[in-house]
């Protein structure tokens, strides 16, 4: 039965802000409101509801575009409210179980999942389905589609992502006690890619709830109407046995369409014009700090390559480009958007795009970081220029696939890579002092002496190559065990990797590259790839276990298989009457496969001459025309017609620019213009990294000035690197410095005039949310060189006044802070002894009497040094305990202070007689004539 769970957003709100600091990451997972998400207003005026849901954490996806991208497309179809959800932390999911809470709630409205119409999965790899039994249920979700399909309450759960041909463990019929079936996790699939499909789903969905139509009414109106749509309950899997060796097993025998109305197979959905879709514009700025600024844009799908191990290739043929105008002008709506400083240039490998060079020159003009990710490198060694332009553009880190340890091996994974090329490709980043090279193995389990000879003298050489070229180029080998993907050459062959442990060829492949001063490592173990390589291979008869696994055993995949999971799992199967051999074993080319309904584009007799081909270690040359190269269509089915099979095999790249075009554009970076942005932050958006809220002020301005977006460089500093580069109080609120680097040129020194900025300020505060900006400051004169920050403190009501008196006390004592105690107006006040005043790290607190308005009834007013440790202090008032729980201290930064050095009018405080020293630098300012402890005192 699905767990009883909240349903009102109400409650789960409340739940929220009490319960907040007891999650992971202070709960910002879970906070919602990221700028370009959804405003919950819109909620319940909206005509169809859509959650999108992820299997992984929060801080594992916030890179990954894919759940942004459905967002963007989704709402491009009028009247969808789009929310997101995501698995909970560990350590969170059983705090939310206990307290009641869905698993996947709006992270935006806080809405339960069944206030949604639509749950929409987006399943990126396949250990991931590990957990969707276990979301379902404890979200309050009937887990089958035949208990909730008459059930209106119940949102449609559809499933689509990278993984979505590879679900069939999803698909499965479940018997109970009673001899009652159930059967379906999910309702329908997406195979293949959703530009055009989400949103003709949606429409139907749209139409069907305005007409009152049964939710299998909404799914059968799909078929035929929504690209790629698949509904895997409309399909049986019948199952014949056979006899090897006098022993019995069920093989599956035939898979068969239930209803007139449903194709088979289904077909992926592509979209073969990519110019007429968008790549990621409008993604969520989301509240991670390693990848803030930071944005993809995709510019091609597909790939031309063979490699037989590699699932992408293979499902997302045919090769794609966008056009370079397509991408201009998305990177720059993208920049705007998101604030961004950096684009990654997504591809499977981004050297094999037509415009390269013009897109690099274009992109790097016109953002400060162009981000190359994955690159091929028998390319990169026939064009030493880009590793040049590499480095010229500060790409410094640079990923390979090498893969196979030796050429033997290489041909049996269709590399088409030779080791000539290979050192070639690496010479030229040598020579251009790349500053790390990650290069990726793959063990194939069938690795032998000769090939491991091979590998030694082959890291022996680069070794060799590498001290010649005089560089320090950090080189890292990682190595990863072989996934047979369906859909795949390699889909036919033992997948001797999950069956086979072999650690002394780890051990050999590390210690070669040890001896030879380069690192080492294993990117999965052997439980991880064994259970995943069951859950692709494995049918709808591992359904059972796939829900006893998440719910019976309580397992959530987390990055890791535990040995005990594994262990598990081989129970499963052997209660099942299976074992790990019925779907590990070699496959004929007739053999009726459990994906066999879903057709990728790629026919499966070319997908087994292929396979022969790597067990034979021979291979064909891939059909990408390059320079000095002739190929020929290998007819395998996935170009769609006779001028783009002509584009690939015929595809030319333009030519390089001169050198001197990018050194240029690299020497016009060197000259910036910095402008301080003095902002306040708003109590809600307290506990969001400060870098967070400098790259939404960057977002505002590019948004309200569109004309300086091309000119913006980077967030160079701000007031949280108070003390040791380190934020002092991240959780603090209140005001802030900021300092955002432009180009200089005309446009940006007539655009960011202090009078032109005033004006602008009512525009930019348009798009603004949770803060505010007081004052835009273009070329500051004067240094950043903050030496005080006043503070106002409230805790909790469980915190007393007397304890934060008694621990202040403590803590002025034991960092030698010589201070007296004074009692005036029901308050308290902290005065430092003026000698102790020059190395101390609290200048001056005041503990105030109760006052009406306060939470608590008092509050704590400080005025630090960089010497002050927040953390420590924070720590003793709450006691070792409840140490986690220093977040619900509500910090406000009042204003920002620097020493005076100019005394030559010798002003003296007319309250206490002393020299004013201090100067303020932002927010709250001192009385006229008063230093700046007796205005705190005043005021």
């Amino acid at each position: 039965m699905p767990a009883d769970c909240l349903k009102s957003s109400s409650e789960i709100r409340q739940w929220y802000e009490e319960k907040y600091y007891s999650l992971s990451i202070a709960g910002l997972w879970l906070k919602g409101g990221e700028p370009n998400t959804m405003s919950p207003a819109l909620f319940s005026e909206s005509e169809v509801r859509f959650l999108i849901c992820r299997l992984s954490t929060y801080r594992d996806v916030s890179a990954s575009i894919s759940h942004a991208l459905i967002a963007q497309i989704a709402q491009e179809t009028e009247g969808v409210f789009t929310d997101f959800a995501f698995l909970p932390p560990p350590k969170d999911l059983k705090i939310m179980i206990d307290a009641k809470i869905p698993l996947w709630v709006g992270t935006t409205t806080k809405e339960p999942p069944c206030a949604f119409d639509v749950i929409g999965i987006s399943n990126s790899f396949v250990l991931e389905m590990l957990n969707l039994p276990k979301l379902l249920l404890f979200s309050g979700i009937p887990l089958y589609k035949s208990e909730r399909i008459d059930q209106n309450t119940i949102p449609l759960i559809v499933l689509g992502g990278a993984n979505a041909a590879v679900t069939q463990t999803l698909h499965g019929t479940v018997n109970e006690q009673g001899g009652k079936n159930h059967y379906g996790l999910v309702d329908a699939v997406f195979i293949g890619e959703g530009e055009y499909a989400v949103k003709q789903f949606l429409e139907i969905v749209k139409q069907g709830k305005a007409l009152g139509w049964t939710k299998a009414r909404i799914l059968k109106g799909c078929h035929g109407k929504v690209d790629g749509f698949y509904e895997p309950d409309k399909y049986e899997h019948r199952y014949k046995t056979i006899v090897q060796n006098n022993l019995s097993a069920q093989e599956l025998s035939e898979i068969a369409p239930k209803a007139p109305y449903v194709s088979c197979p289904v077909k992926s959905a592509i979209v073969y014009d990519l110019d007429q879709t968008r790549t990621l514009e409008s993604g969520p700025i989301w509240y991670d700090p390693e990848d803030l600024g930071s944005g993809s844009i995709q510019i091609s799908n597909g790939c031309p390559c063979f490699c037989s191990f590699c699932a992408e290739s293979w499902e997302r043929k045919p090769y794609r480009e966008r056009s370079l105008a397509k991408l201009s002008e998305s990177m720059k709506k993208a920049k705007a958007l998101q604030g961004l400083d950096t684009i990654n240039l997504m591809s499977f490998n981004f050297n094999t795009h037509t415009e390269l060079y013009p897109m690099i020159l274009s992109f790097y003009r016109e953002i400060t970081n162009v981000n190359l990710k994955s690159q091929r490198f028998d390319l990169l060694s026939t064009d030493k220029f880009l590793a040049e332009v590499q480095r010229i553009i500060g790409k410094t880190t640079v990923s390979c696939g090498m893969e196979g340890i030796s050429e033997r091996l290489r041909r049996y994974l269709h590399k088409n890579l030779t080791e000539d090329q290979i050192y070639t490709a690496c010479e030229y980043l040598f020579e251009n002092g790349m500053r790390e090279l990650k290069i990726f193995l793959i063990y194939t389990g069938l690795e032998n002496k000769e090939d491991l000879e091979e590998f030694s003298r082959f890291v022996e050489s680069l070794a060799d190559l590498k001290n010649l070229s005089h560089c320090k180029t950090r080189v890292i080998f990682s190595l990863t065990r072989l996934y047979y993907p369906p859909h795949t050459p390699l889909q036919f062959d033992i997948c001797k990797t999950a069956l086979e442990e072999n650690k002394k060829i780890f051990i050999a492949i590390e210690n070669t590259c040890k001896v030879n001063a380069m690192e080492f490592r294993e990117s999965a173990s052997h439980e991880d790839t064994w259970l995943m390589q069951l859950l692709a291979m494995g049918d709808r008869r591992l359904t059972p276990a796939l829900i006893r696994s998440s719910i019976a055993d309580d397992f959530i995949y987390y990055n890791t298989v535990p040995k005990q999971v594994k262990k598990n799992w081989k129970i499963y199967l052997e209660e099942s009457g299976l074992s790990e051999n019925d779907f590990f074993q070699k496959k004929s080319e007739e053999r009726i496969l459990p994906w066999d309904e879903i057709d990728t584009g790629i026919t499966k007799h070319f997908l087994w001459k292929e396979y022969e081909r790597s067990i034979n270690f021979t291979e064909q040359d891939y059909c990408l025309g390059r320079e000095g190269i002739e190929v020929n269509c290998t007819g395998c089915g996935a170009c769609p017609t006779a001028t783009h099979k002509k584009s690939l095999t015929q595809h030319t790249t333009f030519p390089p620019f001169l050198r001197e075009d990018i050194k240029h554009v690299a020497d016009g970076k060197k000259n910036q213009i910095t402008l301080r942005v003095i902002a306040e932050i708003d109590p809600v958006l307290r506990l969001i990294p400060k870098r967070f809220i400098g790259v939404a002020i960057a977002r505002s301005l590019m948004m309200a000035l569109p004309h300086i977006t091309p000119y913006y460089y980077a967030l160079s500093g701000y007031i949280g690197e108070f003390i040791d580069g380190k934020p002092a109080v991240d959780f603090a609120y209140g005001i802030n410095i900021y300092h955002l680097s432009f180009l200089s040129n005309a446009i940006t020194e007539e655009a960011l005039q202090r009078e032109t900025l005033a004006g602008k300020i009512a525009g930019i505060q348009k798009y603004c949310s949770g803060f505010s900006i007081h004052e835009l400051i273009p070329e500051p004169t004067d240094k950043s060189d903050v030496k005080f920050i006043l503070y106002k403190m409230q805790f909790p009501p469980d915190i007393s006044e007397s304890l934060i008196e008694q621990t202040l006390g403590k803590y002025l004592h034991d960092t030698y802070v010589k201070h007296t105690l004074l009692k005036r107006g029901g308050g308290i006040i902290f005065k430092v002894n003026e000698k102790s005043k020059k190395k101390a790290s609290v200048i001056y607190a005041r503990i105030d009497a109760s006052t009406a308005g306060h939470e608590n009834g008092f509050q704590l007013i400080m005025l630090v040094t960089q010497r002050f440790d927040f953390r420590s202090f924070l720590a003793a008032c709450y006691g070792f305990e409840r140490r986690r729980e220093i977040i619900r201290t509500k910090i406000e930064a009042l204003g920002y202070y620097r020493r005076k050095i100019d005394l030559i009018e010798n002003k003296k405080c007319v309250v206490c007689n002393s020299f004013i020293h201090e100067d303020t630098f932002a927010g709250k300012s001192a009385k006229e004539n008063q230093c700046l402890v007796c205005s705190i005192d005043a005021d």
